[in-house]
């Protein structure tokens, strides 16, 4: 059994596995710590599944203990049902909400700062500094699933740098780098907080757009092409402009909707854009032309 003392210099902490906050690690103190979406919880978890105090851990004697806080949902610790005070131990799963997931662990107090530099950059491109393509692929699973199961709209928005080989081909591996950080950069400045900006692949990007459908999206997606195109970007001493082709999709609108789905139609959207001559938007339509042939 895993024990703290006053004494130790091995701390708890709960890490956020999958959810709004992934990735992120919380200290747990002496004495009580509120997890919740209130403003007032001590790790606050945004999800519309989690109550403001969703549930507590309370230090006593040495060990923690998790209790449910009255939640609405529930709060589940390793898959069952907790209705009475829990004691966690190394490695304990603990679910609130519908998408949201925490472990318990411990670490030593010296290895705090080592910790949060490994979570973050797990979760971040070393290039662009946004989001990476893991962390992209799990929380685009947890808003699907979250928007299905309460009839919540999500869209998604796709988009690639045109004619970027080309680009880096002629200007050299340290240009192109230096263009997709400045194009990140700009974009992730206009960004809704609620949303996530990730790069895909190569000059690939995408924006999951949460309670937002297929218009709303869209407008997100032509602020985006506006910002690209709208002033150069200087690198290396010199000025580069750049465009981008942008798709679109929206969960409601895919016969089998799904992760998978999403962004197989918004890469199909973005083609389209592509093929039909770059710099435009195009949204995925499963009925019409010329998406549903794609």
């Amino acid at each position: 059994m895993d024990r703290v003392s006053k004494d130790s210099s091995r701390r708890a902490y709960v890490v956020v596995l999958s959810g709004d906050r992934m990735g992120e690690t919380f200290a747990l103190g002496e004495g009580r710590t509120a997890i919740g979406r209130g403003l007032h919880a001590d790790v606050r978890v945004n999800d519309e599944g989690i109550s403001r105090t969703h549930a507590e851990i309370q230090f006593e004697g040495g060990e923690y203990m998790l209790n449910d806080a009255g939640s609405t949902n529930g709060t589940f610790a390793n898959g069952s049902r907790v209705d009475a005070p829990h004691l966690l131990r190394e490695g304990d799963k603990v679910q609130i909400g519908a998408t949201s997931v925490l472990k318990f662990t411990f670490k030593e107090d010296e290895d705090d700062d080592l910790q949060r530099s490994l979570y973050e950059s797990a979760l971040r491109d070393r290039l662009t500094g946004v989001f990476n393509r893991g962390y992209f692929n799990n929380r685009l699973e947890s808003d699907v699933a979250f928007a299905m199961r309460h009839g919540k709209p999500l869209s998604l928005v796709m988009f690639e740098v045109d004619e970027f080989k080309a680009v880096a081909d002629a200007q050299g591996e340290t240009v192109g780098d230096g263009l997709l950080q400045a194009l990140a950069q700009r974009v992730q400045r206009t960004t809704r907080s609620e949303d996530i900006f990730a790069r895909y692949s190569g000059e690939a990007f995408v924006l999951i757009c949460r309670d937002v459908d297929a218009l709303r999206a869209s407008k997100a997606a032509h602020r985006i092409q506006s910002l690209v195109r709208g002033e150069a970007f200087a690198v290396e001493g010199k000025e580069h402009q750049l465009t981008v082709s942008l798709g679109v999709a929206d969960l409601a609108m895919l016969h089998q909707p799904s992760a998978k789905a999403l962004v197989e139609a918004a890469d199909t959207a973005l083609f389209v854009a592509k093929r039909q001559g770059q710099d435009r938007v195009e949204i995925f339509d499963p009925e019409s032309e010329p998406t549903r042939l794609v």
